[in-house]
């Protein structure tokens, strides 16, 4: 008896090089000859289902991320109610532009402003760059580029903060404005040849450009800039920097106008603190200076003092980094290995001195830089403050 052969072949399935499951590499599948198709569906469910999910958990990681921005961008409404300010005593610590803009930063600021028991915030109006933190609608400032980095949720993060309780103090950089004594025409301290900007250093080491305490047009700037701080709802204005410049070149410096005035230099600074109250009208004044300046006047800053002034408070720098050993506090000489209590006590005392003579002013308005100075300034008799414990950036 004859076998079929054919019968004891196994039977194989035929491939082309067309079919689906052929295993080559232009198909790119992984399945082996004569493998299931249905195990192959379901393969390809499991990976639809997987890529579903990823795009489902990118479009979350977007929204999450997306929210945070926003967060970040936006005040944020929370944080307790504030002490009312009592017989101008002002208890101010200095918020930054990165905390003036809102978000994250400004809900931080609000918990450090409850802890600390104050009842007042510092903000800067015009920086000594020039730059204004807040929109202007003062057409010079607009016109020399002092609007251009202006923060954008600086006015409701000040409403905020009033509507708290808050006394939110403004401070204006005078007459240190390198922007506007470049580009604001006939404004600025000249060299010699009464056009080109004179700049206290060079340039190579960013020397700044002045504005002249005897330009009318300089003046007129200014007082804008303090106008504008009021119409958005300072509840005091700092002036700081009334003075003329120091620094190198001083002998080259030349103040178009002094020659044919009648004021003295002196004179023309208090003159203008008299007309910054007159814009401020009940809104309290406050001029900034150093210590050794109110006790015993500058004569490159000011040709004697700015202490006893029209301004209801003189800001008085208590910071110890800008002292040297020898100053004169009243009786007592500094030196930087006195005890903090015995420099406040000794620098409050002979201040008070200083301010029974003065018919003007109103009180004392130290800054400081710590918290604890704090507790010797009331004990010494000074129940208000400024407490700066990180410069503008």
């Amino acid at each position: 008896m004859f076998k079929n052969d054919r019968d004891l072949k196994p039977r194989k399935k035929s491939y082309y090089a067309f079919s689906k499951n052929y295993p080559g590499r232009r198909t790119g599948t992984k399945y082996a000859i004569g493998e299931s198709r249905a195990r192959h569906k379901r393969e390809r469910n499991k990976n639809i289902l997987f890529g579903v999910s990823l795009c489902f958990l990118f479009v979350a990681v977007f929204c999450v991320v997306f929210i945070a921005l926003s967060l970040s961008k936006k005040p944020l409404e929370q944080g307790g109610e504030a002490v009312a300010v009592e017989n101008g005593n002002y208890h101010a610590v200095y918020m930054t532009s990165n905390e003036l803009s809102g978000g994250i930063a400004f809900d931080l600021f609000r918990q450090k402003l409850s802890e600390s028991g104050a009842n007042a915030v510092l903000v800067d109006f015009k920086t000594d760059d020039g730059e204004l933190v807040f929109p202007s609608a003062v057409q010079a400032a607009q016109d020399i580029g002092a609007c251009t980095h202006t923060v954008e949720n600086a006015p409701d993060t000040v409403r905020q903060l009033q509507e708290k309780g808050y006394a939110v103090i403004f401070r204006v950089s005078c007459f240190e404005d390198a922007l506007a004594a470049a580009y604001l025409p006939g404004a600025a301290v000249t060299e010699a040849d009464g056009k080109t900007v004179w700049l206290d250093d060079s340039a190579q080491n960013n020397g700044s450009g002045w504005l002249n305490p005897y330009s009318d047009t300089a003046k007129l700037y200014l007082l804008q800039i303090v106008e504008d701080a009021v119409a958005f709802g300072a509840d005091m204005v700092l002036l700081d920097g009334v003075s003329f410049p120091a620094g190198r070149y001083l002998e080259r410096a030349v103040f178009p106008g002094e020659a044919e005035s009648t004021f003295s230099r002196n004179a023309v600074l208090h003159d203008f603190i008299e007309q910054a109250k007159q814009v401020t009208g009940d809104v309290p004044l406050a001029v900034s200076m150093s210590l050794p300046a109110a006790l015993s006047g500058d004569q490159t800053l000011y040709s004697g003092g700015i202490f006893d002034s029209a301004a209801d408070y003189a800001v008085v720098d208590f910071r110890r980094s800008t002292l040297i050993d020898g100053v004169a506090l009243g009786e007592t000489a500094y030196s930087a290995d006195m005890s903090q209590e015995a420099f406040v006590n000794a620098a409050c005392s002979a201040l008070s001195l200083r301010l029974d003579e003065n018919y003007r002013t109103k009180g004392l308005l130290p800054v400081t830089d710590t918290a604890e100075d704090v507790s010797l300034l009331q004990n010494a008799g000074i129940d208000r403050y400024i407490q700066i414990s990180e410069e503008p950036a």
